[in-house]
């Protein structure tokens, strides 16, 4: 299956429209929740703990929702099969991606770059969802590490939609802000518009991966 075949499956645009939805609720949540938050102390756990954790159920969803097909493959154990196989499955996958907004920037040299740290939550969640995959259809030799073209591919993707979701919401974000005299719009949307934007990555992991057992 290629990334367009991938891209423009039934079960992806649905997963996609879902995702969609659930960013433009996560988007008024934040706000009203932004709004309500006083307390410097409360609105810096909401920053770094509240607004990571919901982040990481959004991307950790949309993985699960356009599995198998973000591997480029139609017929593979659900995965409800897979996250049966082990209780913990579901805590550790949440509490791995989670987890890597905390010590991302401790990594060097690229822990500066935050326009990395959504892609990489993608790329984490769907490593650990591919090795589900293959231990359940008893596939050994595999590779959880994509080549040098992959990575440069997806760092250079990062990278611009990273840049692009920037310009787009200092563009809107300026004009919400005067149009109901407030601040904040221009943090919320590129909040909301990177996670689609770089959401393209998944694909372009997976299917990396994908390769191996196609």
């Amino acid at each position: 299956m290629t990334l367009s075949q991938s891209l423009f499956h039934q079960q992806t645009i649905f997963a996609l429209f879902f995702y969609c939805i659930s960013i433009i609720v996560a988007l008024f949540l934040f706000s009203f929740i932004h709004e309500k938050l006083n307390h410097h102390l409360l609105q810096y756990a909401w920053d770094k703990i509240g607004i990571p954790l919901i982040r990481t159920f959004l991307i950790i969803s949309l993985i699960l929702l356009i599995y198998p097909i973000n591997f480029g493959i139609e017929s593979a154990p659900s995965i409800n099969e897979l996250l049966a196989v082990d209780s913990k499955r579901p805590s550790l996958l949440i509490n791995m991606v989670f987890l890597l907004t905390f010590f991302f920037p401790l990594i060097p040299i690229i822990g500066k770059w935050e326009e990395l740290i959504i892609p990489l939550q993608g790329i984490l969640a769907s490593m650990i969802v591919f090795r589900w995959l293959c231990n359940g259809i008893d596939i050994e030799n595999y590779t959880i590490f994509p080549d040098f073209k992959t990575i440069s591919f997806i760092i250079i993707l990062s990278l611009f939609t990273h840049w692009l979701a920037k310009y787009f919401a200092s563009m809107f974000g300026e004009y919400l802000d005067n149009l109901y005299h407030r601040e904040g719009f221009q943090t919320l949307i590129f909040k909301a518009v990177v996670l689609i934007m770089q959401s393209p990555v998944i694909f372009i992991f997976g299917l990396y991966l994908g390769k191996q057992i196609s």
